[in-house]
Parts: C-alpha cells; sequence; structure tokens
C-alpha cells in the first residue's frame, strides 16, 4: 500500500515498507522558500473526507453593490471595465461571485451615495412602461455579471424606498407604516417583473428592509404578491438584520410564516449562529460580512470556513463589491477590489479577492459540506472538503492564518469518492496569491501535508482553475482638471462622468429648449435608511487646493441651487461635510457658508426661470463668490483648506449646465507632506497610526495613545529637502489646544510657528519660508487633557 507524504515544500510518494529512492521527491512549494526545516509543529489533525458524510448545501460566495459603492465603475474605459468585471465575476478568472446582491434604488443616501429608484413617481409605478428599467447601474452590472457566469444568482434588497409610497394617511414621518405597506410589496413585485420582462434579467432572491428589522404580516404578503405575480421561484431571505434569537424565536413560532421564507440571512454573525437557527432546516447565510479594515488575504479564506465550521453558514455576502467610490466617504475603501481612478484607468486586484478564489474556482452552489472533514486545525487554522452533486469530485480549502508554526494534517478519503484521481493543488501565502503547485496522487486515499502558518491551499480533483492577469494596467494619475462636462453624452447611469449623487437624483435630461441639462428630480425626503438631508453630488479630488468652480443655474418658482468648492470630508449631511458652498434661492437671497457657519449673504433680483451663473473661487485663505460674473462677496476663511468640487439644491428641482473646474494660474501648492513616512510620539493603536495622517484621506487619523496629552508629537520626513511656508492641519473633534509648528535644522528642532487651535476643526498657517527636510506639530496642550488625533497635516511648497 502506497501513501504520500507532504512536508514543508516536498511530496514523498514511497512505500511504508520500502527505504526512500532516490528521485522520488517532488517540489511542491506549500512552505515559504528559505525557511529551515527545524520548526515546531503543532499535533497533527486528522481530516476524514467521507462522501457519506453528512454535510448541509453549499449556496455560493457572493458580492454586494449597494450603497453606491460600484458608481464610479462605469466611468472606466471600456477596456478596464470589461477586466474589473471578469476579475469579479469570470469563473475560474478571478473572484467568480457566484451571488450578486443589489441595491433596489429608492433615491435616498445608502452609505456613500445614492441609488436611482425604477420608479420615480407614482405614474411609472402604475404604468410600467413608463418605468426605466436601466436607470442607474445596478442593472448594467446585473447583465454583466450573467453574461460572465450564467449560474450566478441574483438578488436584490431595499435600503430605502420612494417617498410617495405606502399609506397614504400615515403620518408624516411614519417610514415604517410607508415603507411595510401593499404598496411597498407591489413595488418590490413590479420591478422583478419588470427588469425579467424589459431587460430579460431573472432575480432569484430578494430581502426585506436591509439591517431595520422585519414585519411579519408585510413578509407574507410580500410572498402572495411574488407568488400572484408569477414569481415563485423568487426566495425571500429574512432579514439582512444583526440578531439570530430574534429572527428564530418568531419563525418557530409561526409555521405559515416560516414558510414565506427560504433562507436566513444575518449580517456581520462573526462566524457564528445559535442552536436554535440550526435547529430550524433552514439555510443559513451571512448576508452581509467583512466590511472595514482590510484584513489580510488569508483572513477572507478564514471567514469563509469559519462561516460553515463555527455557524453552519453556507452563503457568504462580500461588502462591498467593489471600491468604485470616493475614498472621503463615510465608508472608505471597504470594496474587494479597488477601483475609483476611472480618469486614470488603474485599479486593484487584491490578494482577498484570491482569496475567495480559492474557494469559488474549487467548488459550486449545490455542491455538500462533508462534515467529518469541516473543523478547526489543532494548531491554528481551519479545514473545509465539500463533494459535487453526484460525488464524483471533491475539493478541500485549508487556511492557517493563526498560526505561528507549520500545520501538519493527515487526510483519509472514504467514502465512494474518487482516490485514484490526480489532485490539483493551489496556494497563496503573503504577497504571493494563488500559485499552482505540483499535483499529488493519493493511490490509496491517504496523504499528509505541513502548511506554512498564513497560508491558504485548495486540494481538488477538478481542472480548470486559472489567474487571470492584464496585459497592461494604466499607472494611477489624478483627476485631470481642467474639467467640464459633456451632457451631450451621459454615462450608462444616465449621468454626467465622474459626478457622484450624495442625496438626491442628478440625471441628464433633454432641455425644452434644446440641448442637454442637468436635472436633480427629487422633491422630498424619501423613506429612509439613515437620516436624510437636502440633494447634493460631488466629484473630484480631496487634494485640490486653489480652483475655481461655475456653472449655469436655473431654478423653479420655489428653492435653491449652490455649487460647492473644497469638500473634504463628505458626510450623509452636507451640513455636517466639510467645504464651501454659495446657495441661490428663488427669492434672490444668497448664502456664502462653511458648512453651517454663515460666511457672506445677500440679494440679488429674483433670478426668474432665467439661467444665471454661479462661481465660487478658493484661493489660499480667501473665498470669493460670483453671481452673473459680479462679486457677491470675498471672505477670510481658513477653515477648510482642500477638498472636491459639487452641486447642491434644496428639495426641489434645479438644473444646471456649462460646470466646469480651473486650477487658478500659479496658484497652487505642492502638498509635499503628502504620504510621506510620518512618526508620532505614540499611537492609540495600528488603525490610528501616523501614516494615517498625511494619507491625503480625512477620514482616516492619527490618534496618539490612551492617556496621552501635552507633548505628543507627529513628524513627516519630506523625502529632500524643501522650501516650505505653509502647514495646514484639520484634526478631529477639536481637542487640540496649543501647539508649535517645528522644523528640523540640523539636530534642533526650530519653531515657526505657535498658536492654538481650540474648538477649530483646521487652520492653516504661515511663516517665513524656509528650508527643511522634517515639519512637526508639537501638541502643547488639549482640552480635557484628552489624546490629541489629526485627520491631515499637510505642508505646502
Amino acid at each position: 500500500m502506497g501513501s504520500i507524504s507532504m512536508n514543508l515544500g516536498r511530496v514523498s510518494c514511497r512505500s511504508k515498507w520500502q527505504p526512500r529512492r532516490a528521485g522520488a521527491i517532488i517540489a511542491c512549494g506549500l512552505a515559504l522558500a528559505g525557511h529551515a526545516v527545524a520548526h515546531t509543529f503543532a499535533a497533527t489533525t486528522a481530516v476524514a473526507i467521507n462522501g457519506q458524510s453528512p454535510g448541509r448545501i453549499f449556496a455560493g460566495i457572493g458580492g454586494e453593490s449597494a450603497g453606491a459603492s460600484t458608481r464610479l465603475l462605469v466611468d472606466y474605459p471600456k477596456k478596464q471595465r470589461a477586466e474589473i468585471l471578469n476579475f469579479l465575476f469570470k469563473p475560474d478568472f478571478g473572484a467568480g461571485f457566484q451571488n450578486l446582491k443589489c441595491e433596489l434604488g429608492g433615491d435616498m443616501n445608502s452609505t456613500d451615495g445614492t441609488e436611482p429608484a425604477y420608479f420615480r413617481s407614482r405614474r411609472e409605478y402604475e404604468h410600467p412602461r413608463a418605468a426605466d428599467f436601466k436607470r442607474g447601474y445596478e442593472t448594467w452590472l446585473m447583465r454583466q455579471a450573467r453574461r460572465r457566469n450564467p449560474n450566478i444568482r441574483l438578488g436584490l434588497l431595499q435600503w430605502g424606498a420612494p417617498g410617495w409610497l405606502g399609506d397614504r394617511t400615515a403620518p408624516p414621518g411614519d417610514w415604517n407604516k410607508k415603507y411595510y405597506s401593499r404598496d411597498n410589496a407591489n413595488y418590490i413585485t413590479r420591478a422583478i417583473q419588470g427588469l425579467n420582462r424589459f431587460e430579460h434579467i431573472r432575480i432569484n432572491y430578494v430581502g426585506c428592509w436591509n439591517e431595520r428589522g422585519w414585519n411579519i404580516p408585510w413578509i407574507m404578503l410580500l410572498r402572495r404578491k411574488l407568488d400572484a405575480g408569477g414569481l415563485r421561484h423568487v426566495h425571500i431571505e429574512l432579514a439582512d438584520f444583526f440578531k439570530w434569537n430574534l429572527l428564530t424565536k418568531d419563525l418557530a413560532a409561526n409555521a405559515k410564516f416560516a414558510h414565506c421564507v427560504s433562507a436566513i440571512g444575518v449580517h456581520y454573525p462573526g462566524y457564528q449562529s445559535t442552536p436554535a437557527a440550526r435547529a430550524l432546516h433552514v439555510p443559513l447565510w451571512s448576508g452581509e460580512d467583512w466590511s472595514g479594515a482590510k484584513p489580510p488575504a488569508a483572513s477572507m479564506a478564514k471567514l469563509i470556513n469559519r462561516n460553515y465550521i463555527d455557524g453552519r453558514m453556507v452563503r457568504t455576502i462580500i461588502w462591498a463589491l467593489d471600491t468604485s467610490y470616493y475614498n472621503n466617504l463615510p465608508a472608505a475603501d471597504d470594496g474587494l477590489l479597488l477601483a475609483n481612478t476611472p480618469w486614470s484607468g488603474y485599479f486593484r486586484v487584491p490578494g482577498a479577492l484570491w482569496a475567495i478564489a480559492q474557494t469559488t474556482q474549487f467548488a459550486q452552489p449545490g455542491w455538500q459540506y462533508l462534515n467529518t472533514a469541516c473543523k478547526m486545525l489543532k494548531g491554528h487554522g481551519s479545514v473545509v472538503a465539500l463533494k459535487s452533486q453526484h460525488g464524483r469530485n471533491f475539493s478541500m480549502i485549508i487556511e492557517t492564518e493563526d498560526a505561528t508554526d507549520p500545520q501538519k494534517i493527515s487526510v483519509i478519503i472514504s467514502g465512494g469518492l474518487p482516490t485514484g484521481r490526480v489532485l490539483h493543488v493551489w496556494r497563496s501565502l503573503p504577497r504571493h496569491y494563488f500559485i499552482r503547485q505540483p499535483n499529488i496522487m493519493a493511490a490509496d486515499g491517504r496523504f499528509t501535508m505541513t502548511l506554512p502558518p498564513h497560508a491558504i491551499v485548495s486540494i481538488t480533483t477538478t481542472s480548470g482553475q486559472h489567474k487571470g492577469t492584464v496585459a497592461h494596467m494604466p499607472p494611477a494619475r489624478a483627476f485631470p482638471l481642467p474639467y467640464k462636462t459633456a451632457l451631450s453624452q451621459p454615462d450608462i447611469a444616465g449621468m454626467p462622468r465622474y459626478f457622484s449623487p450624495e442625496e438626491g437624483a442628478f440625471t441628464v435630461i433633454k432641455d425644452s429648449g434644446g440641448g442637454h441639462v442637468l436635472q436633480q428630480t427629487i422633491t422630498g425626503p424619501q423613506i429612509p435608511w439613515a437620516a436624510q438631508h437636502a440633494p447634493f453630488t460631488i466629484l473630484g479630488s480631496t487634494a485640490w487646493h486653489n480652483y475655481a468652480v461655475s456653472c449655469d443655474v436655473r431654478l423653479p418658482k420655489k428653492g435653491a441651487a449652490g455649487i460647492l468648492d473644497r469638500l473634504g470630508y463628505v458626510s450623509w449631511s452636507l451640513s455636517q461635510s466639510n467645504g464651501y458652498r454659495v446657495m441661490l434661492h428663488a427669492s434672490g437671497r444668497w448664502q456664502l457658508l462653511a458648512v453651517k457657519k454663515m460666511l457672506a449673504q445677500g440679494r440679488v433680483a429674483p433670478p426668474g426661470r432665467a439661467w444665471h451663473r454661479l462661481k465660487l473661487v478658493c484661493r489660499g485663505g480667501t473665498i470669493s463668490a460670483y453671481f452673473d460674473h459680479k462679486k457677491l462677496a470675498s471672505v477670510a476663511s481658513g477653515e477648510y483648506f482642500s477638498g472636491m468640487a459639487g452641486l447642491a439644491t434644496g428639495w426641489n428641482i434645479a438644473w444646471f449646465k456649462n460646470f466646469s473646474i480651473r486650477p487658478l494660474p500659479n496658484a497652487v501648492p505642492v502638498n509635499v507632506a503628502l504620504n510621506k513616512p510620518a512618526v508620532a510620539s505614540s499611537q492609540w493603536s495600528a488603525a490610528y497610526a501616523a501614516r494615517f495622517a498625511n494619507d491625503g484621506k480625512v477620514n482616516t487619523r492619527w490618534n496618539a495613545a490612551n492617556g496621552t496629552a501635552a507633548g505628543q508629537w507627529l513628524k513627516v520626513n519630506l523625502g529632500g529637502v524643501f522650501r516650505v511656508r505653509r502647514v495646514a492641519i484639520r484634526q478631529f473633534a477639536g481637542r487640540i489646544a496649543q501647539f508649535k509648528i517645528q522644523i528640523k535644522k540640523g539636530k534642533q528642532w526650530r519653531t515657526v510657528f505657535a498658536g492654538s487651535m481650540a474648538n477649530k476643526k483646521s487652520v492653516r498657517v504661515t511663516f517665513p519660508k524656509v528650508k527643511t527636510r522634517e515639519v512637526r506639530i508639537l501638541i502643547l496642550s488639549t482640552a480635557g487633557n484628552i489624546s490629541p488625533s489629526i485627520r491631515e497635516m499637510a505642508v505646502f511648497r
């Protein structure tokens, strides 16, 4: 009887009864190159891959496009856009997602912007031919996903819904009554019918109200509406919420309700379900998982494995599918694949995508988990095994993310599974992802293997796995200026390229007077997911400093419209976002604001229905507003020193055209501190390290250690000697009071500015020009002796 032993990058095939022969060792590369053989080994983990083992049915791995996370993908050049879609959806190429959950838009902010509604009025709702099922980009994305993978399962989920839906007698603001209405059950049904009828997109499942709970009578009503509408094949997932116990209690107590539900989906379950949930014999899903700080690739494999091992969850949905949104929004860089600079064509495929491929390229929905082989390793790590529907193939996926020493497993294959087949091996290690390894063969159904820490290894009887590549990746580059819209050629989403609506709906339409205009359509709050605010849309770069933004504006009889400048951090509310704006009202009143702070205001003649030109100019600490080429005001303000541009309205229709951005001549300073090496006196944790204070992202920050205050400092090495004269600091929560700006002269720190920023979000300080290689801020005192924290520190030439 032969056996196979795989040990630290070696595979040996030998008989038990004979000594090892020369030439019987084959390099396999399962260990890190250059590691010595002398290691501490954990106890061997026995893995029994038994084809007769019980186990739940695998429902696949999926991605979630929601919260406007896919907005910028549609603006990529056609070639790179196709490549990105291949990495996400094409089987045996990249992630090969087997599920795609998309937001059913409601024209309200659902995390990083708004997603358009298919039915924007009751007229469209009652006459589906008047609706636009191509509106937005989710229809396009679902079509592209299914084109690459005809077997992908598609789902819809509402974060919010149009405000005109619901019981018309409901009190204002009673969003629950409006959402859980017959109207909305019909709305969802008609949306699915419309996608099928007009776009030939078949939806497989639908959720309830994202992270807002559930309503039993309404879910039963939705099931009846779907069935009556010829949609019996559409399954209901309950309930995209956070708690198993409440879900399972309601399902166990109401058989008719339970009959309406096809799966239970909980968000961020932490690998865990409950005994009561598992006892229901309903498929358990991780309805949304993984968003937040980027983990190592092996952590993704750990998540997928342990969701089944610990929680018996058979499907995991990753949010977000991709980071195709600006990095100054609330959930920055939460996507799996980075693609948010469409003007450059550059995108980044991270290791976590290949960690997903280590499952999706080796097991398909409908395969069965084999419980005897789904377990934790004795020395940290995990393993799962699955078999195909007829037992002709099997795969196992092993991860050692938490291991500190090599992990050894001993595998026995039985229960009718093939034992004489070649086993294909693929492995990922940090910075070396999805690499084919030499095949192995377990002729007697046995082999042993030793894996290094932080590894992912997939072993399978199947073939066809492939690591996709691109022939050429364009370099990343900054947003190009000057910028001017071409409204006659809107993008796939019906918007000017690169604009990202954060509230409301900004769509290119044909103007009654000829040509095209950008129209903001939403005139009141929608059924919300989070707090709502007046509409606005953004584009550009947080690095923009001195520039002018201008646009022609037309107003209705009532309402307001305006333009935005230097938007740094962007919140769901414009009134809580950093930046400047000038607003023109239909009455003729105008306002120049820094967030909520009024900088200047006054009146012009009521604008009527004519076009008028607004312009906002930011040059250093001077902010100037113009109306029809006449200056309205020029004020000194050091609140915000860089950021994006945009447009805003009240809750009213408004029209825009001839939008442009131009840098001011000889006035664009260079931030020589951007992404340069930064060091601090202390840090709260790795998530608040010094490097986050000069990364160009105002939603990351440095925070000094707990219990520290006066005497803390943050310094930046500029990477060369520069002549500098200005430093801008944006702090967190107004903590810093007295401070000094210092530059390095020889081995000494020399103070070039001393002052206070008590209760200020940001300051910009100027001092006589000086040459230096290093700049630092020294904190002398803080409010309440709390630890100081800085979002961004910029040093200008």
